[in-house]
């Protein structure tokens, strides 16, 4: 099964849900992810203040990891991947952009030529966002898309660590999401 997962490295229920779908590929052998950038800093903004898009210095920590990600696919995307959200989540780390830059470079990404290449890279990001926004309606992170299909927005308050409880769980809301379509918000009272 194809699923597309719109991420943002600052988010903490990507990173839960990194893990969770981690242990559902494992047990199901039938999950091909596909991780794809969206920036809540641009999702977020003022629409009064410049879009960090505009910013080919990419001075913002959390667009520049973007970056990195898109750089990291022709490197070791999950080794880079898993690091950048241990780091910012697993290990609560203060990241500044020295520590980005090591995190990639790590798993192979040439930091000379994408520092010489930061706008094709923050291009890249921007294009990811605005599909997303523009095909599925993406608001936030992490969003699914389920078999190039059904978008549905996901948070879970801790990953299921059963692999069991993983997998019902994935089947829950793959179901909802592609059987329900006109189910647009389930929400736990005070969750």
């Amino acid at each position: 099964m194809q699923v597309k997962c719109y991420f943002d490295y600052t988010c903490e229920y990507c990173y839960k849900a990194l893990y969770w779908l981690d242990t559902v590929a494992a047990e199901t052998n039938d999950l091909d992810i596909d991780w794809v950038t969206f920036s809540l800093k641009e999702a977020n903004r003022d629409r009064n203040s410049p879009s960090p898009f505009d910013d080919n210095e990419i001075s913002s920590l959390s667009v520049l990891a973007l970056c990195l990600g898109h750089a990291a696919r022709g490197a070791d995307f999950g080794r880079y991947h898993r690091a950048m959200f241990d780091a910012m989540h697993g290990h609560g780390r203060r990241l500044r952009e020295e520590d980005l830059l090591a995190l990639a470079a790590d798993a192979g990404v040439d930091i000379d030529a994408f520092n010489d290449q930061r706008a094709r890279w923050l291009a890249a990001v921007a294009r990811e966002h605005h599909d997303g926004v523009a095909r599925w309606r993406v608001f936030g992170t992490p969003t699914f898309i389920i078999e190039d299909n059904e978008a549905a927005f996901i948070k879970l308050s801790s990953p299921p660590t059963n692999p069991s409880e993983a997998v019902a769980m994935w089947h829950s809301v793959r179901t909802l999401a592609m059987c329900h379509p006109d189910s647009i918000e389930i929400k736990r009272p005070g969750g």
